[in-house]
């Protein structure tokens, strides 16, 4: 290239009075290493021409404003912009030196004195070898080769590079929204025709008692309040005001992260060592009193170059300790405890009785502080320590990588309930540990061929894993030893075609892989796999404008995670109303023997590109999965079984508009993604069909043939074939017998929206999403009602003379008029108690469509010194729900924090509204 520009000199003059309007882009540019590089061929592909690059990489081509310039045959590309005349680039690239007063030969001849180096190299009978010998710029080696030839080697210019980060941010945190409660009725019930408070020593679990404003402390001696009994307003008796037992509070949270990293550099380009580390720590504080964890992280990786091997080292350890966990529902249990405690008890007096036995509302009710309280400081732990090793090579055309990594995992967790717990009359005590080892190691191997626009690669996976699990439980004295060693064998073969010269690309992938594992009943050496595309550029000849057909079809087979627990699965043999005595304990006896989940899954779908910032993606997928694996109780053992096949299908689409420039420094970008998606069993074993996969006996989601994937089975009301209800000889809608499905939590569809804004060193972010559909059972509103500790139970229990609509048994009109609650009745019999616990559960599904503002963030981006936009300040606003259908928590937490309980309220953990600010300062 340099031959180029000396024949280009003479017309330079020219070039300066011409009138020529051809524009030129002039840049470097970078080989695939991203190194410059000599002789890189850089087409112009809207008008066709080349330009070679130099030495250092650089080029000057003929194009037009937007033209489209690519290399590396074709992998490279950019948009010319900043165009300039030929002669402008030149006279930037031509050294300016100052001019100098003219001197004579003759007077230099007689002033000066004629010096000759007689060490001159171009004197020299001798000769220098070595790349670009007579262009270094310090000598590192000398080494004589013959009599009069010398090698030098270069002294390299190394450097040492040291940069990092340090980032902090603090959190202010709430709960988000629970259920009303009414605050006007006391703890009690109807006696002989009249409402009457019944103190916690009775035994009393209603609040159908009279209103807290006809009623007043005696200020008497009474170990259940510091205010004594409730009794009738009177002389000198003040009206009561109803106790608050809210036991959530605004928490404080903080995480600090420090990242360096150092490298050793030979040259501005090649990178011989770097060195980098992480620390950081968390503090999470939970809404719940003194509930908190503490979060330790450090992260170490060597990365450098050892005889044209790439080498990574890395080492990871985290730390864990909480105060306690939820695995055994201990703050479900809190929670739900404190929305029924009635309005005329306080659980915040005392924890204890003087006999040492816990206070509480009533002998079937917990004390949430009660609950809360222990001996250790962390009752939760764990440790992960990672080593990590890779190698690579690239060998021309064949590139060799070789990854490991050895895991190991442990985790303690201390479970208990004091003496006169509800259900745990003389108390429990449990520790449950678990150790994992994990190894795995990846060898692949790739081989590219062929020319520059059509290139293939042929590859060769070999991905060994080797898990090992054990768990002790101290309450059942028993060990559970899981092992899996399985193999992955992968055989790929990749074809691209693009070339400069068209405006088509097209491409596909093929392979098979093999499952091999030591837990399965039978390997699997059939797992194809095939994935194409086709993409046409400049559709229409509209320029920019691209088109992309895409299709994939994918065979997999796997197993369980042995490191999974399914514990948690003990909640299926308990009804809601014993959830209190839920405490798992036994682990899945094996995981061997067991047929290999195996998946076909297809996927279609296009994108549609334009002006560079815009594009349009939708996708269309359909996953069979055959022999889904399952937990089931048989003869007192949580086993796994092969049960049944579904599939999951649906629509994903995003919208993407990048960089809408809105003024000279104000620009936007938006995103929006639609996803619709639907999992329908397809096949149930013989004798598992309604099979419950989560919740409790007598309300859950289900396994049943036809239906949707994790449907909500529970109680129902009688109706007629015309769909009327049928009513009662009491006047009320009558409960049918059995269980049927009441519920689908599979919503309509969910679209999310990212919009950012920026200006100047200003970002704002905002984060949303619509969820539209889907049903949620919502088993605390029930429970609340029941005990009449709702905010519905308080404003409607003095409806009286109120007809349902619906028909006899004989199918004439309903006519009789009931009263909600009529203390000339049981309490039992009450619009909400004559249904038992949880009511009737289709009356408690509720529609889960929501608008929430995930994030709002505003991001500052300042200079410091030399660090341009080196310091960074966030403040944030996570997780405000602007409005929810169901009554209740978000309805996106999940029954008792299992990812299989969605459709499931019982007394679900509120989520959190967070206010932050993070500060960042790069270095």
């Amino acid at each position: 290239m340099k031959k180029i520009y000396l024949v280009l000199l003479p017309f330079a003059a020219n070039f300066l009075f011409s009138q020529n309007s051809q524009l030129y882009y002039s840049g470097i540019f970078l080989n695939k290493k991203d190194k410059p590089q000599n002789f890189l061929k850089v087409y112009n592909k809207n008008n066709g021409i080349y330009e070679l690059t130099d030495g250092k990489g650089f080029a000057i081509i003929a194009a037009k404003e937007n033209d489209t310039l690519i290399w590396n045959d074709g992998k490279s590309k950019l948009v010319a912009r900043g165009l300039r005349e030929l002669k402008s680039i030149l006279e930037s690239r031509t050294e300016k030196a100052s001019v100098w007063t003219t001197r004579s030969r003759a007077y230099d001849s007689l002033v000066t004195k004629e010096l000759k180096d007689e060490f001159s190299v171009e004197d020299s009978k001798e000769y220098v070898i070595g790349k670009s010998a007579y262009n270094f710029s310090a000598v590192r080696k000398i080494k004589k080769v013959t009599d009069n030839t010398y090698y030098l080697r270069e002294q390299p210019n190394k450097f040492i590079d040291f940069s990092g980060s340090f980032t902090t941010s603090f959190d202010v945190k709430t709960r988000n929204s629970i259920p009303h409660t009414q605050n006007r009725y006391v703890q009690g019930r109807s006696q002989n025709g009249l409402l009457e408070w019944q103190g916690p020593e009775t035994g009393e679990m209603f609040s159908f008692g009279p209103d807290i404003s006809s009623l007043g402390f005696d200020h008497h001696p009474y170990e259940y309040d510091w205010n004594g009994r409730l009794i009738p307003v009177g002389t000198g008796i003040s009206p009561a005001k109803a106790y608050n037992n809210d036991i959530f509070k605004t928490v404080f949270s903080h995480n600090n992260q420090l990242r360096l990293n150092t490298s050793l550099n030979k040259g501005y380009y090649s990178e011989q060592l770097r060195l980098s580390l992480d620390l950081g720590q968390q503090k999470d504080q939970m809404y719940f009193v003194d509930q908190y964890n503490i979060f330790n992280t450090f992260k170490t990786k060597l990365s450098s170059e050892i005889l044209k091997f790439s080498v990574n080292l890395g080492f990871n350890y985290d730390e864990n300790k909480a105060v306690n966990s939820n695995r055994t529902g201990l703050f479900n249990r809190v929670y739900q405890n404190a929305l029924l405690t009635p309005v005329s008890f306080s659980n915040a007096q005392n924890a204890l009785l003087t006999n040492g036995l816990q206070r509480s509302y009533g002998q079937s009710a917990d004390n949430p502080y009660f609950l809360l309280e222990q001996e250790n400081k962390y009752n939760y732990r764990d440790r992960r320590r990672q080593f990590s090793f890779g190698l690579e090579r690239n060998f021309s055309d064949f590139k060799l990588m070789i990854s490991q990594s050895y895991e190991n995992d442990r985790f303690m967790n201390v479970d208990y309930r004091y003496p006169s717990a509800s259900g745990f009359t003389n108390g429990l005590y449990s520790e449950r540990s678990q150790q994992n080892k994990l190894y795995s190691s990846n060898v692949s191997g790739s081989y590219t061929f062929g020319e520059s626009d059509r290139r293939s690669v042929v590859s060769l996976n070999f991905l060994l894993n080797d898990r090992k699990s054990e768990v002790y439980n101290s309450l059942t004295k028993t060990d559970y030893v899981y092992q899996r060693t399985s193999q992955d064998y992968i055989l790929n073969y990749k074809y691209d075609y693009s070339s400069y010269r068209s405006d088509i690309s097209a491409g596909f992938n093929a392979g098979n892989a093999f499952y091999i594992s030591n837990t399965s009943a039978e390997n699997t050496y059939w797992l194809p796999k095939v994935n194409a595309y086709l993409t046409f550029q400049n559709i229409f000849n509209w320029n920019s404008v691209d088109f992309k057909i895409l299709g994939a079809y994918t065979e997999m087979s796997s197993e369980p995670e042995i490191t999974k627990s399914y514990a948690s699965y003990a909640t299926t043999l308990l009804k809601a109303q014993n959830a209190h005595q839920y405490f798992p304990v036994l682990e899945a006896q094996t995981f061997r023997n067991l047929s290999n989940i195996n998946s076909k899954e297809g996927k279609a779908g296009f994108r549609l590109k334009a002006t560079y910032n815009m594009s349009l993606e939708a996708e269309y997928f359909n996953r069979k999965v055959i022999n889904d694996i399952f937990p089931v109780f048989d003869n007192n053992q949580l086993q796994l079984k092969n049960l049944a096949d579904h599939t999951y299908s649906g629509y994903e689409a995003n919208f993407i508009y990048d960089n809408m420039y809105l003024g000279t420094d104000f620009k936007m970008s938006n995103k929006v993604s639609f996803f619709k998606y639907k999992d329908v069993v397809d096949r149930v074993n013989a004798g598992y069909n309604n099979l419950s996969v989560a919740g409790f006996s007598d309300v859950y989601k289900t396994l049943s043939g036809g239906q949707v994937f994790g449907a909500v089975m529970g109680s129902y009301f009688e109706r007629n074939a015309a769909g009327e209800l049928i009513i009662d000889e009491f006047g009320y809608p009558k409960k049918a017998d059995g269980l049927k499905i009441i519920a689908d939590p599979t919503p309509d569809f969910v679209v999310k929206f990212n919009h950012t804004i920026n200006y100047k060193m200003f970002s704002l972010d905002i984060n949303w999403e619509w969820k539209k559909g889907g049903q949620i059972w919502n088993g605390t509103k029930a429970v609340l009602d029941y005990y009449g500790r709702s905010q519905n139970s308080g404003d409607e229990r003095n409806i009286k003379n109120y007809v349902f609509q619906g028909v006899d048994s004989n199918g004439s009109p309903n006519q009789i008029p009931v009263d909600f609650y009529n203390p000339a009745q049981n309490v039992s019999q009450n619009r909400w108690t004559r249904y038992g616990y949880l009511g009737v559960a289709e009356d408690y599904v509720q529609k889960a469509d929501y608008v929430r503002i995930n994030t709002i963030s505003l991001t500052g981006k300042f200079d410091v010194g030399r660090f341009k936009r080196g310091l960074g300040i966030t403040f944030y606003v996570n997780n405000i729900l602007l409005w929810q259908a169901n009554q209740g928590a978000d309805p996106n937490q999940n029954f008792y924090d299992l990812d299989s309980g969605k459709g499931l309220d019982f007394f679900n953990l509120p989520s959190y509204k967070t206010f932050g600010c993070m500060v960042s300062f790069q270095f």
